[in-house]
């Protein structure tokens, strides 16, 4: 697809007209993702490490670096094999000043503390040899300050010929307090302006040159601040160089309109955690009353976006779920045992595995930690085998959902596949045991496979301790 396509909002509008909505990608729904953020990851390179970079494992800040980039990751692909993940969502990696590079300096380069489009064009391809696949985050809201487009705007003012790039309202332009729009008033990040063909063409000529090196998807930034418009042409433009392509939408309030297969194949399920947060971490809902908060959060919502929805327990812009939970290991399993086995994509954010805490950002972006002292092997042992369950069960990624009542204050559901079914039992409540009472016509053949608070046990009708799990199978 040329850039020429884009030349005028007309063509546009034509696109879009005649655009056929798709499903999205049927690997998304059998994923397991990992999100990472690799400033923090892992240093593979000090060759490239900033200058004013800072000790491994010392306390993080809005501003300070500790070296990590993409040789990390590469180096640390063993880890991710045998953590059992599938899928890669790496912050953003473009060319930036800052530590979580959400402030854009050049759409067409890798940051140089980084590495350089070399660098990453191995980790795709050692990625992909590893089975795992990579989506990455595109800002495309807003640029950062030192972006040569604002900075033209910057020195030239109303005889710049960038000036229509931006909203600005008066010229000169000043940062503080800004006279131009920009994310949340941040004078550093300033507002693109998606009416400008020329703004379109340079946005869309960067999304082609990433997706055409190969990686699996996107996940878009604060979308909803953008014109639907754009995102229906950007989709139309990824699945045309890559049509299993899976793109993400960072959305936190209702997903309906993003889901109806013209822009994002799946938004970040941030209603869904939410709801996740209050019934497993804080105990403030009752299981009736999680049960239905999840049915309003499925309701009129086609299957194949239930079950390709990114289910995340944590991210960059988070607490840490483990901190949430009072750093209650019980309530933080509970919690991670019932997101591998709803409908849905798992997500883990990185070091979540081990035991990693932290409060609001900065707190929550935190060096990984790689020495046993910093790891939870226990707590690691748990989550590989609840990655390995819903692996080796095909329910766990596209059976059919249908919700039980267990007896008080129990919650539970089944998922029906092909060649078995699972029952997946939860009890929150933090005073008492509660007897699973399976309704009839589902009482018989369960054989336990995992639990939480209690050793597996055959019998049919066993008791489930406080904070506790328990998952069967037939077939």
């Amino acid at each position: 697809m040329s850039q020429t396509e884009f030349a005028n909002q007309d063509q546009i509008s034509d696109i879009i007209q005649n655009q056929v909505p798709t499903l999205p990608p049927a690997w998304a729904a059998q994923a397991v993702f990992y999100q990472i953020f690799p400033e923090r990851f892992y240093n593979g390179d000090p060759a490239n490490d900033p200058p004013n970079k800072h000790s491994w494992g010392e306390s993080p800040s809005c501003f300070n670096f500790f070296g990590g980039d993409l040789k990390g990751i590469i180096t640390k692909i063993p880890y991710l094999q045998q953590l059992g993940v599938t899928a890669l969502y790496l912050n953003p990696i473009f060319d930036s000043p800052s530590n979580h590079k959400y402030d854009t300096r050049d759409y067409l380069k890798i940051s140089p503390e980084f590495g350089d489009v070399w660098t990453f064009k191995s980790l795709i391809e050692q990625l992909h040899q590893a089975g795992i696949k990579v989506i990455i985050d595109g800002v495309f809201n807003h640029t950062g300050d030192t972006f040569w487009a604002f900075q033209d705007v910057l020195k030239n003012g109303a005889k710049s010929r960038f000036k229509d790039w931006y909203h600005c309202s008066q010229f000169p332009l000043t940062q503080n307090p800004p006279n131009y729009e920009c994310w949340w008033n941040f004078g550093s990040l300033p507002k693109l302006n998606h009416q400008n063909p020329e703004v379109v063409n340079y946005l869309l000529k960067a999304v082609a040159f990433w997706t055409s090196l190969g990686i699996d998807g996107w996940r878009l930034d604060v979308p909803n601040e953008v014109q639907m418009e754009f995102w229906r042409v950007f989709r139309k433009l990824v699945k045309s160089i890559n049509p299993e392509a899976f793109i993400v939408g960072e959305i936190w309030d209702q997903p309906f309109d993003w889901l109806k297969g013209d822009t994002c194949d799946a938004v970040m399920n941030y209603r869904w955690r939410d709801a996740v947060i209050r019934y497993f971490a804080q105990g403030q809902i009752s299981a009736e009353q999680f049960r239905m908060e999840l049915a309003h959060n499925r309701s009129n919502l086609p299957w194949e976006y239930i079950i390709s929805a990114y289910n995340l327990l944590g991210s960059h812009d988070t607490p840490r779920f483990l901190t949430l939970c009072g750093e209650d290991h019980n309530k933080y399993l509970a919690a991670t045992a019932f997101q591998f086995t709803y409908p849905g994509i798992p997500a883990l954010y990185y070091g979540d595995e081990i035991g990693m805490t932290g409060g609001k950002d900065p707190d929550c972006r935190k060096t990984m930690g790689w020495s046993d002292l910093e790891r939870d092997q226990n707590l690691l042992k748990e989550i590989q085998n609840l990655i390995r369950m819903r692996e080796q069960f095909q329910s766990l990624q596209s059976g059919s959902y249908h919700d039980l009542h267990l007896g008080d204050g129990i919650f539970g559901f089944v998922r029906s596949g092909k060649k078995e079914q699972i029952l997946a039992c939860f009890n929150m409540s933090s005073e008492q045991c509660r007897c699973i009472e399976v309704p009839y016509e589902w009482n018989s053949g369960w054989e336990p496979i995992y639990s939480i608070g209690c050793s597996l046990s055959r019998l049919s009708y066993p008791e489930i301790p406080p904070h506790g799990v328990r998952i069967f199978k037939r077939g």
